[in-house]
Parts: C-alpha cells; structure tokens; sequence
C-alpha cells in the first residue's frame, strides 16, 4: 500500500485525483486539507472503502452556487 504524504507515514486511503500526478493521502492528512479550505472531493478510495465520501464532504468549506 502507498504511503502518505512526505510529513506522514500513514497508509494512503484515497488517491486525490484533482493533482498530477494524483496524490495519495491518508484519511488524517485528507481531512485536514479539506478543514483548511482544499476541498478534496475528486478521488478514488485505495482500499474500497465507502465512508470516505461522508467524512471528507462533511468537513468541506467548499461554496455551492445558488442558481
């Protein structure tokens, strides 16, 4: 399994597919980034899981246009 970011060395859980080359990161370093306004919401789970979508959108301070 890929490993984190260079400052973690956590497993990676999803892939952040918005960078190039996409960037692993663990679910820790991921939920910080989104806290900290980078909304990482296009990404492909590493392991299958399925309560990353949840955790990672709940924390986002990404803006909605109303239409």
């Amino acid at each position: 399994m890929a490993a984190c970011c260079t400052q973690c060395s956590s497993p990676a859980v999803i892939e952040d597919l918005d960078a190039q080359p996409p960037k692993p990161w663990c679910l820790g370093c991921a939920t910080a980034l989104v806290r900290a306004g980078d909304p990482v919401l296009n990404y492909r789970p590493l392991n299958g899981g399925t309560e990353y979508p949840h955790i990672l959108a709940g924390g986002s301070t990404e803006v909605l246009p109303f239409g």
